[in-house]
């Protein structure tokens, strides 16, 4: 286990309408001209409006943009960058998921620094602190508003970037669980184990450690306690807020140990078949979660425990690790989520076409076991098996 530092926290809020505050937050930022961001479907849901007006109640100028898509191109990011330039904001506003608050990160980061955004790719390239930025996420699934990472599609390879530094760290998170009242089933059961794979990668990362564990274990539990309550009654107050707590605390473990496997695989499935990220995810974090029983033994059992896996005290650590596995895939499919197969059919097409991105996404580098062409051919090949 590491024993790295743990960064320092974003400023955050969590409570129910605390988004109602957006407005006195930007003030305490010294904001006079915010750029609020969002994509249409929030736009639609009416929540953008009610924020928008609590800004300019506190006498705050604000322009919008709706122009967010889901995984974020590098040409969206830019062209908002140029509307924000033109227009002299001094401030951010992201409103939504994981998609408008990467992006809105890394709208902020170019807003203080002049080179284009694909330098950042290089997480050595030196990044200025942006302009002041506030995220407030209407789904509880990324945790984006807790860390200083950013997913970015670049639009010349095809793949999911990574950029990570101050530069892309919101200043604050505004977590309203009346937000997410809304949000249709099939987006929750999605965004839960998306929760679930950030709580399990930060545990079985190579750059692990108590504080990161500690916060993930009860976010196993949140999530655990609270997705089925939240996708069969979505007005379920208490049970968003549980869900919405769960995401931030894998945000912010995800931020200080980085996530793992899983999501190398998850991030490359998302860019070549366009599957939602929280999909991807739960189909790749069973097999994952095997592929590294032998580094992290302990773990996967306190994660078996948490998700009342059905073992024996006789069973092998290999044997838990495969029963969790499974009870993960059983419990996603129960929520209607499918498997790869649905997506890719054909098991040939995902060795082809999933395992060279997996092998370049930054993720697999805090794996604590070293992937290999076998390892790789194995994950897949387990993934299906599950789905038969």
């Amino acid at each position: 286990m590491k024993t790295n530092a743990f960064m320092m926290l974003i400023p955050q809020f969590i409570d129910v309408g605390i988004s109602s505050k957006t407005g006195e937050k930007l003030k305490e930022l010294g904001c006079t001209k915010v750029l609020v961001m969002y994509d249409k479907g929030v736009e639609a849901a009416g929540i953008t409006e009610k924020i928008i007006d609590v800004i300019r109640h506190e006498g705050i100028e604000v322009v919008t943009s709706n122009r967010v898509e889901a995984d974020p191109t590098d040409l969206i990011i830019t062209e908002m960058v140029d509307f924000a330039k033109k227009e002299k904001v001094d401030g951010v506003v992201a409103i939504g998921g994981g998609s408008s608050i990467d992006a809105g990160k890394g709208v902020k980061l170019l807003l203080n620094n002049d080179e284009p955004l694909q330098s950042f790719y290089d997480l050595s390239f030196p990044q200025k602190s942006g302009v002041p930025m506030i995220a407030i996420p209407t789904t509880s699934g990324t945790g984006s508003e807790a860390s200083k990472g950013s997913v970015i599609t670049d639009t010349e390879s095809g793949s999911k970037r990574v950029v990570i530094g101050m530069g892309t760290m919101p200043d604050m998170a505004l977590i309203d669980p009346e937000l997410v009242l809304g949000v249709p089933p099939k987006v929750t059961a999605a965004c839960a184990f998306d929760v679930l794979a950030h709580a399990i990668d930060a545990i079985t990362s190579n750059m692990t450690n108590l504080i990161t564990q500690s916060i993930s274990y009860e976010a196993i539990r949140l999530m655990k306690n609270s997705y089925k309550k939240v996708i069969e009654n979505g007005n379920d107050l208490e049970a968003r807020t549980e869900m919405h707590l769960a995401s931030n605390l894998g945000g912010i473990a995800l931020a200080n140990a980085k996530c793992s496997m899983s999501h190398a695989f998850a991030h490359s499935m998302g860019a070549i078949f366009h599957v939602p990220h929280g999909v991807s995810c739960a189909i790749f974090t069973p097999a994952c979660l095997e592929f590294v029983v032998e580094e992290c033994p302990k773990e996967i059992i306190k994660i078996a425990d948490l998700l009342d896996v059905n073992y024996k005290d006789t069973d092998s650590t290999e044997s838990i690790a495969k029963k969790t596995s499974e009870t993960i895939h059983e419990m996603y499919r129960s929520v209607g989520i499918p498997d790869i197969t649905e997506f890719v059919p054909d098991k040939q097409v995902a060795y082809e076409k999933i395992i060279p991105l997996a092998f370049k996404d930054i993720m697999v580098n805090f794996c604590p076991r070293k992937l290999d062409d076998d390892g790789a051919k194995w994950i897949i090949d387990r993934t299906y098996e599950l789905a038969d």
